[in-house]
């Protein structure tokens, strides 16, 4: 592995290891009313084009780094759609 690729790694996990302070968060509380859905939806559109553009040009970093990141963002979208359903039966 060359220094290029192992520095798109690096790149890609610390980006990509800034939701999992969100995903705790809203594990922990139950509540997701603070994220927008629209912008976790744009990202994890833009990841999954960065998925299809990695995979044209071979690059491994960006596949991988963005794979998990659009796993992160998903798994963000469907407790926002959890929790915020969980409120409203509340109400």
């Amino acid at each position: 592995m060359d220094a290029w690729t192992l520095m798109g790694f690096v790149a890609g996990s610390l980006t990509t290891s800034g939701y999992i302070p969100q995903i705790i968060k809203g594990y922990r509380t139950k509540r997701m009313h603070d994220v927008s859905l629209m912008m976790v939806s744009i990202l994890c559109v833009g990841m999954s084009l960065w998925i299809v553009y990695g995979i044209s040009q071979d690059d491994l970093a960006l596949i991988v780094s963005n794979i998990i990141g659009t796993t992160f963002l998903s798994v963000l979208i469907a407790m926002k759609f959890i929790y915020n359903g969980r409120d409203r039966v509340k109400e």
